[in-house]
């Protein structure tokens, strides 16, 4: 009997042991939530840069001058003149058919409605941002709201409040809160392309499996206002129930490329 006994436990032990086994060798191949996170993180970065070139340009806002564009999209400043002090509100219109960027080949439609606290110069003046029937190549976007904060000479703050992006087939959602630091194009303040941007801060969001996850930048993300992409920089990732997967950006090429790396092993993914 004792025997019997002692065999049983063996076989049981032997049989849970087996199943842990199994469920430890399961590889995590969850890439989902590292695709969406860059996919949110490049267009609300865009239009931080977008909202900041015009700000610091148009007449009302920050200065007088003059400089050439194309006629689309339309800005509007209300009222056009500051002399009965702030709010001052920026629209800038892509219309219903939609602007065609040159330079990084989408295009944008909807209007991003801008109210701006102060001369947008100014350390310590903000913006709302509010985005109506905004989309991207037939990507929409949509938030409770946006704000930027210049809160340094070069540098300025920004915060996603649930932002929902979605197309025919998905949805996903997306927040953060970023330091976006300026270190290229400050000198040339008529050339909106040469714009580089680094960031630092957090996010979290659904990708659109429905999947909740967070993510730290770990070493400052780089965007070119010129570039379609994330150039470089690396972010810690975690979806629920997952471990934490680094996503690197690259060392500064302009591709649409990164890589992906769980529990030691590394894959490439696209971003698009």
């Amino acid at each position: 009997m004792k025997r019997i006994l002692f065999l049983s436990v063996v076989v049981l032990g032997g049989l849970v042991f087996t199943l842990n086994s199994c469920k430890k060798e399961k590889p995590d191949t969850e890439t989902q939530s590292s695709v969406d996170n860059s996919f949110c993180e490049g267009e609300f970065t865009r239009t931080m840069n977008t909202v900041n070139g015009f700000g610091i340009r148009e007449q009302g806002v920050k200065s007088l001058m003059d400089y050439g564009r194309s006629s689309c999209p339309t800005i509007v400043i209300d009222p056009a003149d500051t002399l009965n002090g702030f709010p001052v509100t920026m629209t800038i219109d892509y219309g219903t058919t939609g602007c065609y960027d040159s330079i990084d080949h989408k295009t944008r439609k909807g209007t991003l409605t801008c109210v701006f606290s102060n001369y947008w110069h100014l350390v310590g003046s903000y913006i709302k941002v509010n985005l109506t029937n905004y989309s991207v190549d037939g990507v929409s976007y949509s938030t409770d709201s946006i704000k930027f904060i210049h809160s340094a000479p070069s540098a300025f703050t920004t915060q996603v409040y649930h932002g929902v992006v979605t197309n025919s087939s998905w949805t996903m959602e997306w927040a953060c809160n970023r330091t976006i630091t300026q270190t290229a194009g400050n000198a040339t303040p008529l050339n909106f392309y040469d714009d580089v941007y680094s960031l630092s801060g957090s996010a979290n969001g659904k990708n659109r499996n429905g999947l909740a996850y967070t993510s730290v930048i770990t070493t400052n993300i780089v965007k070119r206002t010129s570039c379609s992409w994330i150039e470089s920089g690396r972010v810690d990732l975690t979806p629920d129930g997952y471990a934490t997967r680094t996503v690197d950006f690259g060392s500064g090429n302009c591709d649409n490329q990164a890589t992906l790396t769980i529990n030691g092993n590394t894959f490439t993914f696209t971003m698009n």
